[in-house]
């Protein structure tokens, strides 16, 4: 079962899964990016926020203090974070480039909405996305971008660690 799972032979069934998930994100992300109003997270923070108490809070405190402290202070950076890595997330999975790297990104990005209390699409995509990563780049790469780029990829970084390696002296 697993070696199905990480093969070429399933990488139609990858294909469709990462197209999917990318079709979501990049419809998520446009509406953000082009849309008619500027996407604000002020009032899913403050709400996430204010779900932190009680005695079972849908947000956990820790979670609840970074949003209160980090996030909500650097609102504006999150706005552009959100939208503009939604939509990277979704071009990259649709065309099957850097796709490991967007399905963790993805990930990332569904494991903090539910942190912060949302529920929506996001156990879904989150499940999705983890078992995207699960099959590794042959499988969920071989239908894309990543097919051809990844080789090369993996060349070049041979090459610089080579030559950052240094030069050993030959022994008499």
């Amino acid at each position: 079962m697993l070696k199905w799972f990480r093969s070429k032979e399933s990488a139609w069934f990858w294909l469709i899964v990462r197209v999917y998930v990318g079709w979501q994100w990049l419809e998520a992300g446009w509406h953000k990016v082009a849309g008619p109003q500027p996407f604000d997270a002020t009032g899913f923070l403050k709400g996430a926020i204010q779900k932190a108490t009680g005695d079972h809070p849908a947000v956990q405190p820790w979670y609840a203090a970074f949003l209160e402290n980090v996030a909500l202070p650097n609102v504006k950076l999150f706005n552009f974070l959100v939208a503009y890595g939604e939509v990277l997330v979704g071009l990259a999975l649709i065309l099957g480039f850097a796709s490991m790297f967007a399905a963790f990104m993805g990930a990332f990005m569904n494991l903090n909405f539910m942190l912060a209390g949302t529920t929506s699409t996001n156990p879904i995509l989150y499940t999705l996305q983890v078992l995207m990563l699960a099959a590794g780049s042959t499988a969920v790469g071989y239908w894309g971008v990543d097919r051809w780029f990844l080789p090369v990829w993996r060349q070049w970084v041979a090459n610089l660690l080579h030559r950052s390696q240094p030069a050993t002296a030959g022994t008499d």
